[in-house]
């Protein structure tokens, strides 16, 4: 007979007010009981997605690569929108697991409302509202969060072009590695830029985990458990 709560990794375990019941039965018997509650953090699961993407990415640039090589239009066209696709990808995983993470510190810091009434109205760019919540929940100094702006307006810049690019005509950009003028999307999404957005977005929620200074004790737990994650998942971003 199945029973019990499986208890997945990644998953955070705590036991509510009033939990934990202990008890004399009717024969004078020992009985307990035990309520569990369980919390998902979705932001180590958009960095493996990130992660993985990105590791499809440098496939396809190797095969970007070689297709290049030869004379088949066909193929060179081909491994182009391989690799936009598998860059996008990774980089949109790693602008949501920005969004995900901002989300979670806006449950646990107190942000005045009339800030939020002014971005609402003034329709303030997303990087920014991200940016100023991760500073109240870490305190960040003004450099520090002068330097985590300028890193999410890069990464949310690209996020945008991939939900709404621009619709009108634009001129050919110069590929770097091809040396030919090529689509904006082949410049922006391919691997050298996945690599950059996803590398910078690990390195940027590992340093606030591991050295940041939390608000409060939601902050500090919730940063604790992202940790080991983060950790790891540093190890596996240094793919070049």
């Amino acid at each position: 007979m199945s029973g019990g709560v499986f208890i997945s990794k990644g998953m955070q375990v705590g036991v509510p007010a009033g939990g934990i019941k202990i008890w004399f039965d009717d024969k004078g018997e020992l009985q307990s009981s035990l309520r569990l509650q369980v919390h998902f953090n979705v932001v180590p699961t958009w960095i493996d997605l990130a992660l993985r993407h990105l590791a499809v990415s440098k496939c396809d640039c190797d095969t970007r690569t070689k297709a290049w090589a030869d004379n088949d239009e066909n193929e060179k066209g081909r491994s182009l929108e391989q690799e936009f696709c598998s860059s996008m990808q990774a980089i949109m995983s790693a602008a949501v697991a920005f969004d995900a993470f901002y989300a979670s510190l806006r449950d646990r810091v107190q942000v005045d409302p009339r800030i939020l009434a002014k971005w609402r109205d003034n329709r303030t760019a997303r990087y920014k509202q991200v940016a100023e919540v991760i500073r109240i929940a870490f305190n960040l100094k003004p450099r520090g969060t002068a330097a985590l702006r300028q890193n999410l307006r890069a990464i949310f810049k690209l996020r945008d072009l991939a939900v709404h690019p621009d619709p009108k005509l634009t001129d050919p950009v110069l590929h770097p590695e091809l040396q030919v003028g090529v689509e904006w999307r082949f410049f922006h999404f391919r691997f050298q830029e996945a690599l950059t957005v996803v590398r910078s977005a690990v390195y940027m929620l590992h340093e606030l985990a591991t050295n940041g200074k939390p608000a409060n004790a939601a902050v500090e737990e919730y940063a604790a458990a992202l940790k080991p994650w983060l950790d790891e998942f540093k190890e596996n971003v240094c793919l070049k």
